[in-house]
């Protein structure tokens, strides 16, 4: 891990940025453990204090090699530069905002403490700092017969731990605003440096 660990708490979401690795445990409306998954997250700035940028995948696609080049500090200025050069690329594959099951990509407008993507997305999110280690997330996924709803507690005790906790709510067997399946995620921080090859545009 790098040595660079003085995260100001006091900006909104800059805690977050970074490379992540965890778990995501799901249990059924009455609690029985289903099942886990392990995630990948990295989080960067594209503007910094205006523009933070999540992607999680189930698999690691970005592998490291100890190379300075696969390695950017979002934070910084060199690695705002690198960052906004990477999405200059014509040739890079843009990625889809729900395009798998197991990929969750969005790009967070921030407004203080307040943060939301495209609220015209498939999948869209609206964010807010409750106190400088917590956050409420509430997610809003298009369904055929109206919405579902996933309510995320986020809390980062330290700058290396993240706690994420909250029920998907919608349609449940024809029970409208239900309380569906509980997703508990649990993420440690590989790097304060993100992947180079994270970097994509958000199609």
């Amino acid at each position: 891990m790098s040595a660079n660990s003085a995260f100001d708490y006091a900006i909104p979401y800059d805690i977050m940025v970074g490379y992540w690795v965890g778990t995501a445990s799901i249990y059924s409306p009455k609690g029985v453990y289903v099942m886990s998954t392990k995630s990948y997250v990295s989080v960067y700035w594209v503007k910094y204090h205006s523009i933070v940028s999540f992607r999680e995948s189930a698999e690691d696609d970005y592998k490291f090699h100890g190379r300075p080049e696969d390695y950017l500090d979002p934070r910084g200025a060199a690695g705002q530069k690198r960052v906004a050069a990477a999405l200059g690329k014509t040739k890079t594959k843009p990625l889809a905002a729900n395009g798998a099951l197991r990929v969750l990509t969005y790009d967070f407008d921030v407004n203080g403490p307040y943060c939301e993507t495209n609220q015209n997305a498939p999948i869209s999110v609206t964010g807010r700092q409750t106190r400088p280690d917590a956050y409420q997330f509430h997610v809003k996924m298009k369904r055929e017969h109206g919405y579902h709803h996933v309510y995320n507690s986020h809390h980062l005790p330290t700058p290396d731990d993240w706690h994420i906790i909250g029920p998907i709510v919608g349609r449940v067997d024809n029970e409208e605003g239900a309380v569906g399946l509980a997703v508990v995620q649990h993420f440690r921080r590989i790097s304060y440096a993100v992947p180079a090859a994270s970097i994509r545009k958000l199609g």
